[in-house]
């Protein structure tokens, strides 16, 4: 039984019981009284209440007429019930009561979806109640929208950037969690895990104290949200105290995995269901040298399988060993990783002797893996390319990035499509043109201004691309985000997050495509893509 229809026999029984006790009166009794009529204006009966979770407040003042009494001498009821409200699942109607004054001040915490209000008004002298009823849409404003981790003196606070009331522009919605009672710490990394299907997605927030998944609609981080939950029984003793360095959702497309590591350098995997545990970590070279894994992981997004009855699929996902430096590989069909070995042409020496400072993937036009490597005594870097193929690696370009200000790099960003690779200095970006080539080209692209300095530069991969219009292609915006410099200490909103559209020729300027200010001092930013399903 729907709600609705129990509003509606409630109704019936009320209008009974007043015929009934009118019609005993009447016996005998000929004295008649005036009925007390009460009239509810001030309610839109015509048109949808909108509201965004968590961040409307729904105002409503309506006003009473009644022929007999004061509104003060009133009771007041107002109820919010889902549409598809069933009382076969034991819900009762007082679980929806959200407030008991006359005037409405309501700030919306409901899931998506559409609602009925009720607003009650009830004479206690005689138990006569009043309805009058309206239609609420919530959207979540957590469905989609950029997140952004901003530090607050050591909290942390959480930004989005999401749409406006009407569905059209992005607006800033500031310090979601600013009446938290839980300290996450501060925040290092955010990440977005998810498969293509839709099926799981989440971000997790990387703190100086742990990592949470951020879920619902209503952004709930908590204890129960702990990483460690997913290492079963062994996460106390793996992960505490202890946060991601990162996190990958590797060949999303049907066969899909995450891999985790953490401060220690320590490898872990597991299926992308919220079904399933990470073991044991995998650092050992053949199963036998053990080694400190650079937070980086290339992998593959390929669909290319070679049986689609069986679905074998055996891409390499790519490691480096940072206390041997070297490249180390691990098939879908080994227990372990192993020092890589390359087909075709060899271009570099796979034990490398340099510190590894940047790894990233293509996403959707081959299967280029981009490594950025420093030398340990001097600023000097080498990008390494190589081509991950099925059952096998292949050597794609090598050499050194020759550019304007390199011992000031301090962010490098790999374009999903193009053969571009950009590093971002205190407020310049440049773009490295990557081809099969021992030199490569590099062109400044952005200058910001110096009063601020960059604390973001990346390119947000996207795993489901079946998202609303539009999402699809921030995929390939360069995210810059900035804080100024110097800030009054009664100013905590330093931050600016920036959009770039990336031309197709290397020598052209990036694109400005949004730009919004007010933020928090700004630590790391993804992209929200769907809700948990």
């Amino acid at each position: 039984m729907k709600f609705r229809s129990l509003y509606k026999i409630a109704a019936v029984c009320s209008a009974a019981a007043l015929f009934l006790t009118a019609c005993y009166s009447d016996k005998g009794n000929y004295d008649y009284h005036d009925i007390n009529e009460v009239t509810i204006e001030g309610i839109d009966r015509e048109n949808v209440y909108q509201a965004y979770a968590y961040q409307t407040t729904l105002k409503i003042s309506p006003v009473i007429h009644s022929t007999m009494s004061e509104a003060d001498n009133y009771e007041y009821t107002w109820r919010i019930i889902p549409r598809n409200a069933d009382t076969s699942k034991g819900a009762t109607l007082d679980e929806f009561i959200v407030s008991r004054e006359k005037d409405l001040v309501y700030p919306v915490q409901l899931s998506d979806g559409d609602y009925t209000g009720f607003f009650e008004v009830k004479d206690p002298a005689t138990g006569v109640t009043w309805i009058e009823d309206f239609y609420l849409h919530v959207t979540s404003q957590g469905s989609n929208g950029w997140l952004v981790a901003c530090d607050d003196n050591g909290r942390t606070r959480l930004d989005l950037i999401g749409k406006d009331s009407e569905g059209k522009e992005d607006v800033l919605y500031p310090d979601l969690w600013k009446s938290l009672d839980f300290d996450m710490g501060s925040p290092k990394r955010l990440f977005f895990l998810g498969d293509n299907y839709g099926t799981i997605g989440f971000p997790f927030l990387a703190t100086d104290k742990g990592s949470f998944a951020i879920t619902g609609s209503n952004f709930h981080i908590g204890e129960d949200t702990d990483l460690k939950w997913y290492f079963g029984t062994a996460g106390d003793q793996i992960l505490i105290e202890s946060s991601v360095n990162d996190i990958y959702t590797a060949s999303p497309n049907y066969v899909g995995y995450w891999w985790v590591i953490n401060n220690e350098g320590e490898i872990y995997k597991t299926e992308c269901s919220d079904q399933a545990f990470f073991s044991y970590p995998i650092n050992m070279v053949n199963g036998e040298t053990t080694f400190k894994a650079a937070p980086f992981v290339g992998i593959s997004y390929s669909y290319e399988y070679t049986d689609p009855e069986t679905w074998n699929y055996n891409y390499a996902a790519i490691f480096y060993d940072s206390d041997s430096k070297q490249f180390l590989t691990k098939y879908d069909t080994s227990n372990y990783p192993s020092v890589m070995q390359c087909s075709g042409n060899q271009l570099f020496d796979v034990v490398t002797g340099r510190d590894m400072v940047f790894m990233d993937s293509h996403y959707d036009v081959d299967e280029l893996v981009v490594a950025v490597l420093k030398e340990p005594s001097s600023p000097e870097y080498y990008l390494y390319g190589m081509l991950l193929k099925f059952a096998e690696v292949e050597q794609f370009c090598y050499g050194k990035i020759e550019g304007p200000d390199m011992a000031n790099a301090k962010f490098f960003a790999l374009h999903p499509s193009f053969n571009a690779l950009f590093y971002a200095t205190e407020n310049k970006v440049y773009r490295v043109d990557i081809g099969n080539q021992a030199t490569m080209n590099v062109t400044e692209v952005l200058a910001l201004d110096p009063g601020e300095e960059i604390a973001v530069c990346k390119f947000n991969k996207m795993l489901y691309l079946y998202g609303p219009e539009g999402m699809k292609d921030n995929m390939y915006k360069l995210v810059v985000c900035t804080n100024k410099k110097i800030a009054s200490p009664d100013d905590p909103n330093v931050g600016t997050f920036r959009l770039y559209e990336v031309p197709e020729f290397a020598t052209d300027k990036l694109t400005l495509s949004e730009e919004i200010d007010g933020l928090g001092k700004i630590v790391d930013v993804v992209y929200k893509e769907y809700e948990e399903l």
